[in-house]
C-alpha cells in the first residue's frame, strides 16, 4: 500500500512515516520488500539462462550475471538505502525539531522504495515470459528494434529516475521543513546515488 501511494502522492506516506514513534521500521519493510522481489526475478532470471541485454561493468561473467545478482541484489539495496539516507542528513541543514536519522531513514525508503518498484516492472515482465519458454533472442528481438515495445521499455525506466529525483527533492524538503537551494541539492545528491548505483549493478 505504501509502495503504490508513493508512486502517486509521497507526501501522503512520508509524513505518515515521520509521525509514528519507529519510522524506519516499516521504511525497512518496504525497502527489504523490493529488494526480495528484484531477488525472486534474478533467480527467475538465472534459471532460465538469461543474459542481460544492457552493458555490465566490472568485468562480471554475462552467462552468470543473474546468479550473482540474486547473491547481492538484497545487501546492495540495503546499502544504498543508507547511503541515500546519509546524504540527506549530511548535506540537509535540519531545522531545530525536524526529523532525526530515523526519520530521515523513512523519508529516503520511501523516495527509493517506490523508483526501484516502478524500474522493477519490465525486468519481472522478462522473467516472466522467460519462465514461459521464451528464448533470449526472442526478448531481444522484441526490444531491440525501435517501436512501442522499446519505447515503452525505455520509458518505465526514464519514469523511475525521475521518480527518484522527485522524491529524494520531496524528502529533502520535509527534512528541512521547507524548500529552497538547501531542500534542491541533498536530493539530487541522493537521487543521483540511486540512480548511478542501479546503472552500475542491476540489470
Amino acid at each position: 500500500m505504501m509502495l503504490t501511494s508513493a508512486l502517486f502522492k509521497p507526501g501522503k506516506p512520508m509524513r505518515g512515516l515521520l509521525k509514528m514513534k519507529h519510522p524506519a521500521r516499516r521504511a525497512l519493510l518496504a525497502v527489504g520488500g523490493v529488494g526480495v522481489l528484484y531477488l525472486i526475478t534474478s533467480a527467475v532470471l538465472a534459471v532460465a539462462g538469461a543474459v542481460p541485454s544492457a552493458p555490465i561493468f566490472f568485468g562480471m561473467d554475462v552467462d552468470n550475471y543473474y546468479f550473482w545478482q540474486m547473491i547481492y541484489i538484497l545487501p546492495l539495496i540495503l546499502v544504498i538505502w543508507l547511503l541515500a539516507a546519509g546524504i540527506l542528513r549530511l548535506l540537509g541543514k535540519r531545522d531545530k525539531g525536524g526529523p532525526g536519522f530515523g526519520g530521515t531513514k523513512a523519508l529516503a525508503g520511501v523516495a527509493l522504495s517506490s523508483a526501484l518498484f516502478l524500474a522493477w516492472i519490465p525486468s519481472a515482465v522478462e522473467a516472466a515470459f522467460m519462465a514461459f519458454g521464451m528464448g533470449q533472442g526472442e526478448w531481444v528481438d522484441l526490444f531491440s528494434k525501435p517501436g512501442p515495445w522499446q519505447t515503452a521499455y525505455l520509458v518505465f525506466y526514464a519514469v523511475a529516475a525521475a521518480l527518484a529525483l522527485r522524491n529524494f527533492m520531496l524528502a529533502a524538503r520535509l527534512l528541512r521543513k521547507k524548500s529552497g537551494p538547501g531542500a534542491v541539492m541533498p536530493g539530487l545528491a541522493a537521487a543521483a546515488l540511486a540512480i548511478g548505483a542501479y546503472i552500475l549493478f542491476i540489470r
